[in-house]
C-alpha cells in the first residue's frame, strides 16, 4: 500500500513540474537567449480625417512599446482598401513612435497598417516583433481627381543646377520643381573626390531626408535626399562642402523624379 502511495505522490510532482515548465516557455518570448519586452497595445492616428485628395495627411503609428531602436513601417492601401501600394521606408522609432505623410491624389477609404520589428541582441533591443497590425479605423479622403489633374497642368517638371563657389569650400544650389504630387521623390548625385568630410545639405521646399556615403575608398560623396513633395512647390538644393581637389568639375551627374537630369557641375 506504502508503495502505491509513493509512486502516485512521484507521478504527480513530474507532472507539476512539466506543466511549470510549460507556462514558463509561453510566458516568456525568448530569443538568443534573452527576453523581449512585450506591446500591451498600439494606436493608430491620422492628422486630417475626413481628409482631402491633396492633403499631406500625417499618419502616425504609436506602438506603446517607447521603442529607440529596430525598424517600424507603415503603408496605406489603394483608394478602395485594396493593396498596399502607398508607404515609406522602415525607420528607427522615436520613443515607439513612427509617421509617415501621404499625400492622396483619388477619393475613397484608404487601410492604414504597420508593423515594427526588432533587430539586433535583445540585450540591445529587446522589444518584441509584431507583424503587420491593420488600423481599426479607414482614412477617408473625400474630393474628386479633376483638382489633381487641373493643379497638374499649371506647371511642367524642372531641375536645374547651379556652381556658385569653386574655391577649397564650395557650394551648388540645385531647383527641383515637381509637375505632380510624389509621396516618394528620389534626388541623387555625387561631389568629385577630395571632399573632406560630409557635405552640409540645406533644403527649402521640401521636408526631405538626406543620406550621405562614400563609396568603396574613394573621398567622393554620394547624397541621396527622399520624401513627400507637392506638385509646383520649388525646391531649392544648397550643398557646401570642403575641398582638396583643383579640378573644374566639382559634382558628378544628378537625377531625379520623373526622368530628370543635371550634368556634373563644372567651375568657370
Amino acid at each position: 500500500m506504502r508503495t502505491h502511495f509513493n509512486t502516485v505522490a512521484a507521478f504527480s510532482l513530474i507532472v507539476v513540474a512539466a506543466l511549470f515548465t510549460s507556462c514558463q516557455k509561453e510566458d516568456g518570448l525568448s530569443n538568443d537567449g534573452g527576453l523581449l519586452s512585450t506591446r500591451d497595445s498600439h494606436n493608430f492616428t491620422y492628422s486630417i480625417s475626413p481628409a482631402m485628395v491633396g492633403d499631406s495627411i500625417v499618419i502616425t503609428f504609436d506602438i506603446e512599446n517607447g521603442a529607440d531602436c529596430g525598424m517600424a513601417m507603415i503603408q496605406v492601401s489603394g483608394p478602395d482598401g485594396e493593396g498596399w501600394p502607398n508607404g515609406g521606408k522602415p525607420v528607427t522609432p522615436d520613443s515607439g513612435v513612427t509617421t509617415l505623410v501621404f499625400i492622396p491624389e483619388t477619393p475613397g477609404e484608404y487601410r492604414v497598417r504597420g508593423k515594427y520589428t526588432r533587430t539586433g541582441n535583445p540585450k540591445n533591443c529587446d522589444f518584441e516583433s509584431t507583424g503587420w497590425i491593420e488600423s481599426a479605423d479607414l482614412l477617408v479622403v473625400e474630393g474628386d481627381t479633376t483638382v489633381m489633374e487641373d493643379d497638374s497642368t499649371l506647371c511642367e517638371a524642372s531641375f536645374t543646377g547651379e556652381a556658385i563657389s569653386c574655391d577649397s569650400t564650395r557650394e551648388v544650389v540645385f531647383m527641383y520643381t515637381p509637375d505632380q504630387n510624389y509621396n516618394n521623390i528620389k534626388i541623387q548625385g555625387g561631389l568629385t573626390n577630395g571632399t573632406v568630410e560630409d557635405a552640409l545639405v540645406i533644403v527649402e521646399g521640401a521636408d526631405l531626408d538626406i543620406i550621405q556615403r562614400t563609396p568603396g575608398n574613394s573621398s567622393n560623396r554620394i547624397i541621396t535626399l527622399e520624401g513627400s513633395v507637392e506638385a509646383c512647390v520649388p525646391i531649392t538644393i544648397t550643398i557646401t562642402w570642403i575641398s582638396g581637389n583643383q579640378g573644374s568639375v566639382i559634382t558628378g551627374e544628378w537625377s531625379a523624379t520623373g526622368g530628370l537630369e543635371v550634368e556634373g557641375l563644372e567651375c568657370e
